[in-house]
């Protein structure tokens, strides 16, 4: 695939960081302890929202207390590449089209260091089949989750994933061991966010994401 530049992720570059806070998190947000990682360094949480992961650089287009850069695009670039331990997004990459996420999966690639871990949540396209064909095909049950909420500019989704698809993603853009996790065995805690969370619906409550991580290789 050509490296065509990203609409999303170039068009606001030059005012992508508005502001940077100190990295001790406000106490007007509640912080989630979570387990230390195998790698040591910082830890990004991007498309953060209301979830305040403590130790770990919170980033969020919107601005929160507990927000310490706010940016619109996720380049990255306030890092040096190779620097980086961990790379958390939550139900954020479908925000992307196809060709963004790749973009943004070979970025992140350079910016964690060796053995320096991706791990995503996303909505998983095969329990949307089957929590749709559980309802009786009834379309307005998954219809956010599947296109996005739709009440502000950047809650559109633009690209869809199961394990298959994005394991081979994550390998296509030079990752290596994709794997799924679970938030509880690999935080040590429920933070709060989509991860672990289940979709209610009048047929029953029915899993929603799909959960994947993969290491950046060692040289």
């Amino acid at each position: 695939m050509t490296s065509a530049p990203v609409h999303f992720l170039k068009s606001k570059a030059r005012s992508a960081l508005r502001r940077v806070k100190g990295l001790v998190s406000s106490s007007a947000g509640k912080a989630i302890a979570v387990k230390p990682g195998d790698v040591s360094g910082l830890r990004v949480h991007l498309g953060a929202g209301p979830i305040n992961i403590q130790g770990w650089v919170n980033i969020d287009a919107r601005e929160a207390s507990h927000i310490h850069l706010i940016a619109n695009n996720f380049e990255l670039s306030e890092f040096t590449d190779g620097t980086l331990a961990e790379i958390y997004m939550c139900h954020v990459l479908e925000h992307f089209s196809f060709e963004e996420s790749e973009q943004l999966l070979r970025n992140f690639r350079k910016k964690l260091k060796p053995g320096g871990l991706l791990r995503i949540s996303v909505p998983h396209f095969d329990h949307l089949v089957t929590i749709y064909q559980s309802n009786s095909n009834n379309l307005e049950i998954v219809r956010r989750a599947l296109m996005g909420g739709q009440d502000y500019e950047y809650n559109f989704h633009k690209s869809i994933y199961n394990k298959a698809h994005l394991s081979t993603l994550m390998v296509s853009c030079g990752y290596v061991n994709p794997q799924e996790w679970t938030t509880l065995q690999d935080f040590g805690a429920d933070i709060g966010d989509w991860s672990n969370m289940n979709f209610d619906t009048p047929a029953g409550s029915f899993p929603v994401s799909l959960n994947i991580k993969a290491v950046s290789p060692c040289a």
